[in-house]
């Protein structure tokens, strides 16, 4: 559905908004009209025009790339006394992404409407075909057009317009872009394949091998790059965009495959050549930071937003990439890593990164990462290690928020110190008798993210390594014994809303400074990323997963989410959700191998040779 016009006439289904043009002349205007075509409530539009002779007068709407591609028909209701005099000069167009354009006479396809379509009402129907060789893959605008050879004037009631075609035309539109899809979409017989295997190595690598696929499949068939989520089961949809991070876990997902022998090293350089060659090409801000989202099929930005933590991932790709394949990627990641400089979102005044930057208003956003222990500090090691940003950066970051701040979850103890000369106070917050540095939503991904590919276990023993493991095991106690949970694993993920979803943040609340609230949800990819941490209680907690929620594995592995508390399982996949699950596992079977190619690289070796020098509060109150 285009528009039903149920809600007036302000955003249509699609997200955008209608217009008309005219010129040399010609009015067209449009009004909300009370009457619908179906039912005794709802509404349509009415299109009043004077047009001269000569001229065209367009209502249109932008369709943002629609994917239409399973539609058979475009279909709209006219009321009956408005076409008829008119009936000859109307004419519906479609234009496909690359400007193409095609102008149908809806007279030819105008007839009676069915029984659920009110009598004065009249449909029109209209091939796909009748369109020719646009690509219905990506549509860009739907209009209405007014011809007229001499002057016509008059009105168009309208109502219903859409595309007709396959059961959930939109999803199966998309579907069909992709090189795969899985085929049981909800099955619980895959928990118990994997239940029954004992060896923890075996156990990982069918996980890692079923988790591999998304990266194999939901993938666009022409440009190769991952979409972002899918959903099935009941409630279906594709995510048909990426972003930067998703692109930079993509491209070490594919570095793990090779790692795991599941694809060859040609197989390997052909999936990433392709991807980064095409993301090089994309439209960027700047010298050379990348937009938050791109349309996978199109790879138009569709979000002019530019995020600090999502080129940060990029970035970390990039040291990956000319490490493990130094011969073919090395040139394009020198080049990457010396357009992202990240000096272009340090804050002078508080020594501190800005989180992004809003290039429609032209301004960056008024926030900063601030907070030590969180996913950005990945951005702030990589742009020390490159040269970005100067080494005392890393000590103008709040290990906790600044005491006087008192509305955070409690009053930090702790120390005055000084690290690189600059002063800082080391503090700590405590829960359960235990002392631990917080992040700002008390997530576990916030705390064990970066740690896919920076070795703070062994290269920060007193301060962040130490930390990770202590994070760990307050989750799990949390969970287990002070919520009775029979899993554990709260962090963001993606949960179902009614016929959608929602992407949310969790945490567990006393564990962080602002703190994310806890609903119950678990999110099976945190105990991959805990494998290295607290390795025994991680593959626990998977097989407790498997065995008490076993539709929460499927063909492409373990689905986002599940609700403890009712055990309402969310059947999507998220690109970044299993990426991190693939690389946690490749890190636990291959020896660290991310993290190795990540600190042979001179990004890296600048990394550890001052990240040891830290010693948090944590040691000395514990």
């Amino acid at each position: 559905m285009i528009d039903d016009f149920n809600s007036g006439i302000g955003l249509n289904k699609v997200g955008t908004e209608w217009s008309t043009s005219a010129s040399n002349g010609s009015v067209a205007k449009f009004f909300s009209e009370r009457e619908d075509a179906l039912v005794s409530w709802g509404g349509s539009i009415r299109l009043e025009f004077s047009v001269s002779a000569g001229d065209t007068i367009r209502f249109f709407a932008p369709l943002e790339h629609l994917d239409a591609s399973r539609g058979e028909s475009v279909t709209l209701l006219v009321r009956g006394k408005e076409i008829d005099p008119v009936r000859g000069a109307v004419f519906v167009e479609l234009r496909d992404q690359t400007g193409k354009k095609q102008a149908v006479e809806i007279a030819k396809y105008l007839g009676r409407s069915g029984k659920t379509v009110k009598p004065n009402w009249k449909e029109v129907v209209i091939p796909m075909s009748a369109f020719g060789s646009l690509d219905f893959n990506q549509l860009e605008r739907f209009e209405i057009l007014v011809r007229a050879d001499k002057i016509v004037q008059g009105s168009l009631v309208l109502d219903e317009i859409g595309f007709f075609g396959v059961e959930d035309i939109v999803f199966e539109s998309a579907k069909d872009n992709l090189a795969g899809f899985p085929d049981d979409a909800v099955s619980s017989n895959h928990a118990g394949v994997l239940l029954e295997i004992t060896d923890d190595e075996r156990f990982l690598m069918l996980i890692a091998r079923d988790t591999w696929q998304y990266f194999e499949n939901l993938i666009d068939r022409e440009t190769g790059f991952p979409v972002d989520h899918i959903r099935v089961g009941t409630s279906t949809g594709i995510g048909s965009y990426t972003s930067p991070t998703n692109l930079a876990l993509y491209w070490m997902a594919t570095v793990s495959a090779h790692e795991l022998g599941f694809i060859s090293r040609d197989e390997a350089v052909r999936r990433i050549r392709g991807t980064l060659d095409a993301a090089k090409r994309m439209k960027r801000w700047g010298r050379g930071f990348w937009y938050n989202y791109y349309n996978t099929r199109s790879l138009d930005v569709t979000r002019r937003y530019i995020s600090t933590v999502d080129n940060g991932w990029l970035a970390a790709a990039m040291v990956i990439l000319r490490q493990a394949f130094p011969t073919e990627f090395g040139s394009d990641a020198n080049a990457i890593l010396n357009e992202l400089d990240f000096s272009n979102f340090y804050d002078l005044a508080n020594g501190q990164i800005r989180v992004g930057f809003d290039a429609d208003k032209e301004t960056f956003v008024p926030y900063h990462y601030g907070v030590l222990a969180t996913e950005a500090r990945l951005i702030s090691l990589i742009a020390i290690g490159k040269g970005d940003l100067p080494k005392e950066h890393w000590a103008r970051i709040y290990r906790t928020l600044p005491v006087e701040w008192d509305w955070q979850k409690q009053t930090p103890k702790g120390r005055e110190e000084t690290l690189f000369g600059i002063p800082l106070f080391e503090g700590h917050y405590e829960y359960l008798g235990r002392s631990f540095v917080p992040s700002w939503g008390g997530s576990l991904f916030e705390f064990l993210a970066p740690t896919l590919v920076v070795d703070e276990q062994n290269l920060a023993p007193k301060s962040l390594g130490r930390n990770n493991r202590v994070a760990t095991e307050l989750h799990i106690e949390y969970a287990l014994r002070e919520k009775q949970y029979p899993v554990w694993g709260i962090s963001p993920c993606a949960i179902s809303n009614g016929k959608g979803w929602l992407y949310r943040e969790y945490g567990v609340p006393a564990m962080g400074a602002k703190g994310y609230r806890d609903d119950g949800v678990i999110a099976p990819y945190v105990s991959f990323l805990a494998l290295e941490a607290k390795p025994e209680e991680a593959l626990e907690n998977v097989r407790q997963l498997l065995t008490h929620y076993p539709g929460l594995y499927g063909e492409y592995g373990f689905y986002d989410s599940v609700t403890v508390t009712s055990g309402e399982i969310n059947h999507q996949y998220l690109a970044l959700d299993q990426a991190m699950i693939l690389l946690g596992i490749t890190n636990f079977l291959q020896d660290g191998v991310l993290k190795r190619l990540f600190h042979q690289d001179p990004i890296g070796k600048q990394v550890g040779n001052w990240l040891t020098e830290e010693k948090f509060s944590i040691i000395d109150s514990s």
